[in-house]
């Protein structure tokens, strides 16, 4: 069965790469190229590239960013990946690409790896990881996914009665809408976001790795920022990101106005819209943490959207 699973490493182009990617029903955004871009010019980290092969066909793709310092220490970045183009594979198969993936990445004084698969959270496949020679260090990422090819009448027949309800009352607050798939006004978004961060003590996504992912996505038609105006002032505001035929939900911000008038839902709802006419098929919501963020979690989930963690986070 090993002798049968490959991974080929940086064969073919861009746009071939590209192609495959869109393969994938539920794609993520760290394994996506704009998002390797980014990373790039931030932090100096290369992509690595790989297609799963198992019997000569392709069956899922991942990508390793790689940064070298000093010449000789190695760190590598392995999130939310691999992914799979007809789901994940079974058991035997899935063990094989891990065990490849594990002599790909090492784990020693000279190599750092920071793995954090999308894989579901279960004993069977921790044991799985651990038998393959990775240690857990740390918690899986939980999130929402939320289905986009649903009709309208059946996300708000999904959405909690409280959700649904506010968004009614949204809707009739008579705020304005800007749907902006440039981002021109990326910066101030971010100056928020910083500032909303140190108020509730959690840790976005940097403004530079945040206007750079920007640049690598918007002409790729995978840029949207909303935002909800009361008259000319700003009282909502989000980010999300395209990434194939996947979606996600980075930023959201609002201030007081915003909250009494459920701002942020009416900006959802309606993006959702947007995206979908763009051929975007599953939102992913972004983090959830019931424990330190249970308002956030509460939003997100209210939406109706399938609610899931990943194995863990491991080296």
């Amino acid at each position: 069965m090993a002798d049968a699973v490959r991974i080929a490493w940086n064969e073919g182009t861009v746009a071939e790469w590209s192609a495959a990617f869109a393969r994938v029903p539920r794609s993520t955004l760290p394994q996506s190229f704009g998002y390797a871009q980014a990373m790039a010019k931030t932090h100096g980290y290369v992509p690595r590239l790989g297609l799963i092969e198992h019997a000569g066909r392709p069956i899922g793709m991942v990508q390793v960013l790689e940064r070298r310092t000093l010449k000789m220490f190695h760190q590598r970045q392995l999130h939310r990946g691999p992914l799979w183009f007809d789901g994940e594979p079974e058991s035997r198969v899935l063990e094989a690409v891990l065990r490849l993936l594990r002599r790909e990445c090492p784990d020693n004084p000279l190599n750092h790896l920071s793995f954090l698969p999308e894989l579901a959270a279960s004993p069977a496949t921790g044991d799985l990881l651990l038998r393959c020679g990775f240690r857990r260090i740390g918690p899986g990422y939980r999130t929402v996914w939320l289905d986009l090819s649903k009709s309208d009448e059946e996300l708000r027949a999904g959405l909690a009665r409280d959700w649904r309800q506010r968004l009614k009352g949204a809707e009739k607050a008579g705020l304005a809408l800007d749907l902006d798939t440039e981002a021109k006004n990326l910066p101030w978004l971010v100056k928020q976001e910083h500032e909303q961060a140190q108020v509730k003590h959690y840790h976005g996504m940097s403004g530079p790795l945040t206007v750079r992912l920007r640049n690598a996505l918007y002409k790729a038609n995978g840029v949207l920022l909303a935002a909800a105006l009361d008259g000319k002032t700003p009282v909502a505001a989000a980010l999300l990101l395209g990434h194939g035929h996947a979606a996600t939900y980075q930023i959201g911000w609002s201030n007081e106005a915003g909250k009494k008038t459920s701002a942020m839902r009416l900006l959802l709802w309606r993006s959702i819209g947007h995206l979908r006419a763009r051929g975007v098929r599953w939102l992913d919501l972004g983090g959830i943490n019931p424990e330190t963020a249970p308002g956030v979690t509460e939003f997100k989930l209210g939406t109706g959207g399938e609610a899931t963690e990943s194995v863990g986070l491991f080296r």
